[in-house]
């Protein structure tokens, strides 16, 4: 008798401290967790932003080995999803939502088993004298009674996030000065078919040295050109048709896409260029960094078993007239293969 009441009164202390765990605990759970690495932010956001790179330093995986990874979209690019299925870690993905190049990621995550929940992931990289410090966010709504659960977690996501966050220093500087490209900076190489397009251009054979002054001033006399022609002028574009290391030169025009059939006066050319298969890098960054994105796609070429075929093109989507941070250029950088 004794021994049943000793019960009931646990039982009963038990659930009390419950209800008051489920009014008294917060319903919102905020983890945030930092880490100083000596790289550059263009090379820590590579490790961060695509999945293929997450997938190795991250905790989770490594809690589990007989999870299972599927990326699904364009990995490092807005919507591409990483989605899981392990008998620890069970069922979830973590989907891309936004992308601020090199300084910011927004993501959701959902788990789908053992319960489901819905989060907010985020990752804000701020770069000074050559380090990065990288943020790793959670924030998550739990409703009543679930809120008890999340406060036990949190201590557990502030370890994984200290420890993935520890595993990521040791990636990015390892890759600082890795094999593979300058500097050890990596960039998503992918495949293309590239429409045949005219060009309006002034080509010539220049010094390395002088390929900034004769683009702009060049590009602008071709811009001029085709604009008082009414030919609707395109995203301008580097062309280089030879590059000599030895010499320190390179064959190359300023050129503008045109509407095929245009013509222009005497000291300008008219190129065409046929439909091809092509390599490209979408590369954020400022153009003294862009040997980077031509390395890895020389590298992908000769991988394949295929030639280039000139020219090699870099087209200047982002006008830096116009946006100021170097770090949101984007130049698609271009090689034609056979």
């Amino acid at each position: 008798m004794k021994v049943l009441k000793a019960l009931a009164w646990i039982v009963a202390i038990l659930l009390l401290v419950l209800i008051i765990l489920i009014f008294a605990a917060p319903t919102q759970i905020h983890v945030e967790r930092s880490v100083e690495i000596n790289a550059p932010a263009s090379i820590v956001w590579n490790n961060i932003v695509r999945f293929e790179k997450f997938n190795q330093w991250n905790t989770w995986k490594l809690m589990d080995s007989t999870a299972e990874y599927t990326i699904t979209g364009d990995d490092g690019t807005v919507g591409a999803i990483d989605a899981w299925k392990g008998k620890k870690i069970g069922e979830g993905k973590l989907q891309h939502l936004s992308l601020d190049p090199y300084k910011y990621i927004q993501q959701k995550l959902t788990f789908i088993t053992p319960f489901h929940s819905e989060s907010d992931v985020f990752f804000q990289l701020s770069e000074a004298a050559g380090k990065t410090k990288v943020i790793w966010g959670f924030n998550a709504h739990y409703d009543r009674p679930q809120n008890v659960m999340a406060l036990f977690m949190k201590g557990a996501l502030e370890d994984d996030f200290a420890k993935g966050l520890s595993n990521l220093k040791s990636m990015a500087e390892a890759d600082k000065n890795g094999p593979g490209t300058p500097n050890g900076i990596n960039v998503m190489v992918r495949e293309m078919d590239y429409p045949a397009t005219t060009y309006a251009a002034v080509r010539k054979t220049v010094p390395f040295k002088e390929i900034t002054r004769y683009y702009q001033g060049n590009l602008e006399r071709v811009y001029k050109a085709a604009t008082t022609a009414k030919l609707q002028p395109g995203v301008p574009c580097g062309l280089f048709y030879t590059w000599d290391e030895k010499k320190r030169v390179t064959d190359m025009a300023a050129a503008i896409p045109v509407p095929e059939g245009s013509t222009l006066g005497p000291g300008f050319e008219i190129i065409k260029l046929p439909a091809a298969k092509a390599a490209y890098v979408d590369y954020y960054g400022p153009y003294d960094k862009i040997a980077n994105a031509h390395v890895a796609i020389q590298q992908f070429i000769e991988k394949k078993g295929k030639k280039v075929i000139p020219p090699t093109m870099e087209m200047y989507v982002t006008d830096p007239g116009k946006e100021k941070d170097s770090s949101k250029w984007l130049t698609k950088v271009i090689y034609f293969m056979q």
